[in-house]
């Protein structure tokens, strides 16, 4: 399988607006340059979008991918989310139906925001999508079994999922022991690391506490995205042992 992160950063990304690099220390280095989270699931010409942000035209233009066949969605926040709107364009472009997977949760804020899409025909290309709500347990998706599970965030929920030995899982605060079950034996664990080596109490999860689950899970390699301005990749990556890395947008990995 090919894994294609998109987008590894966080809720704001990085630059923020006004070109704002928070604790960023150098900004001429592009992977610290990283727009809202996402990633792309590619085997045997299958497509799964993990997440649309609203950087979703550009990451799609950026790394040449000329089509989805569904998209997952992990929870309702707008940076994995806000590029849901474009979706009745994108039927329209490919000339075929999309499956879009997601909670009950994330489906409600769905069509609070964007009731439009969920009527028939509003517009082309909105008819076109199949909305599928998704719970804990097993999923088949494409011809791929997940095993999805769930984290909490903040007052959500946060859906993650295991396909044979990856792993993915984002917005967190914490890793409840049952998952933490669900996740030994990896390859590769891609995990949410928001705030870096700093402790902070917003939902998010951060190095000193992913390190503590990775001595239970002990996955063969770990990549850490959803990194904020916080989080400066060379300073970072220095502080990392060889089997755990920083993401960055474009990173290929194969398992």
């Amino acid at each position: 399988m090919k894994i294609t992160i998109l987008g590894s950063g966080s809720a704001y990304g990085s630059p923020m607006s006004f070109n704002n690099w928070g604790k960023i220390k150098n900004s001429d280095n592009p992977k610290n340059r990283r727009t809202r989270p996402s990633l792309l699931l590619e085997q045997d010409g299958r497509r799964l979008l993990v997440d649309m942000g609203p950087d979703f035209r550009t990451q799609m233009n950026d790394n040449n991918v000329t089509g989805i066949d569904a998209i997952f969605l992990t929870h309702p926040h707008y940076d994995h989310i806000g590029g849901v709107p474009e979706l009745g364009r994108v039927c329209c472009l490919l000339q075929k139906g999309i499956d879009v997977y997601a909670s009950d949760e994330t489906l409600a804020d769905l069509q609070q925001s964007y009731g439009y899409m969920f009527r028939p025909n509003h517009e082309p290309g909105l008819g076109d999508i199949v909305w599928h709500e998704i719970s804990e347990g097993s999923l088949s998706l494409l011809g791929w079994n997940l095993d999805v599970f769930s984290v909490p965030h903040h007052r959500w929920r946060s859906y993650g999922f295991r396909i044979g030995n990856f792993a993915y899982v984002t917005d967190l605060q914490d890793l409840p022991e049952d998952v933490r079950g669900k996740l030994k034996g990896l390859d590769l664990l891609l995990i949410e690391c928001n705030n870096g080596m700093e402790t902070v109490h917003n939902g998010h999860s951060n190095y000193p506490l992913i390190k503590k689950w990775l001595e239970e899970i002990r996955p063969r390699h770990t990549v850490l995205t959803h990194l904020s301005t916080r989080v400066d990749y060379d300073g970072f990556k220095a502080q990392l042992p060889k089997s755990v890395e920083p993401a960055y947008d474009g990173m290929i990995l194969e398992v």
